[in-house]
């Protein structure tokens, strides 16, 4: 792995525990272990565009795992379903500590920091719900209603994990997962 990708790992880890506020530069280089330089050479614009460089890393990771279970289950229902529980089996290998949520950290905190954390947001939203509400578009269902589908079911994936992170538990996941074919089905 790279000093570039080992600082953000890092970074994304802390900024998910500790917040975008609660988190310095001298601690993403000390628990990296990278020199000081590299994460200027790499972020020369300094904690907000490494923070961007972590929310665009999230965000593909997430497509990257959709992606994956899209290419195994055709229907909505079914690879969004296997993509919670996808979630929910990393929680109870690893417990939250390690797990790193899109929304909790990224969205809710940083949107309100800078323009740029926030457009880097929507972006990540945006493409996880136009990815599913394509899908379903492919599968019959009205533009219109398949987007406000993608709204909800992201929704309520979101709030699960927060739920999940507070509890220490996948609970709420595996409850989001059991509900996503009610919402996708109908």
């Amino acid at each position: 792995m790279s000093s570039k990708d080992i600082i953000l790992e890092t970074a994304a880890r802390l900024f998910a525990k500790q917040g975008y506020h609660g988190t310095g530069l001298s601690q993403i280089i000390r628990e990296s272990g990278a020199p000081k330089g590299s994460l200027y050479y790499y972020f020369p614009n300094g904690k907000e565009e490494l923070a961007t460089a972590c929310i665009n890393l999230i965000r593909r990771g997430l497509q990257r795992q959709l992606e994956h279970q899209m290419l195994q289950l055709p229907q909505p229902a079914d690879f969004m379903q296997a993509f919670v529980l996808d979630m929910a089996d990393r929680i109870d290998a690893s417990g939250t500590d390690r797990f790193v949520p899109f929304g909790f950290w990224a969205a809710a905190e940083t949107s309100a920091v800078s323009d740029s954390l926030r457009e880097a947001c929507q972006a990540a939203f945006k493409e996880w719900k136009d990815t599913l509400a394509n899908k379903l578009v492919e599968t019959g269902v009205e533009s219109g209603r398949a987007e406000e589908k993608a709204d909800l079911s992201v929704c309520l994936i979101e709030g699960a994990i927060i739920m999940a992170i507070v509890e220490r538990n996948s609970r709420a996941m595996r409850r989001a997962a059991g509900h996503l074919p009610v919402i996708l089905r109908a």
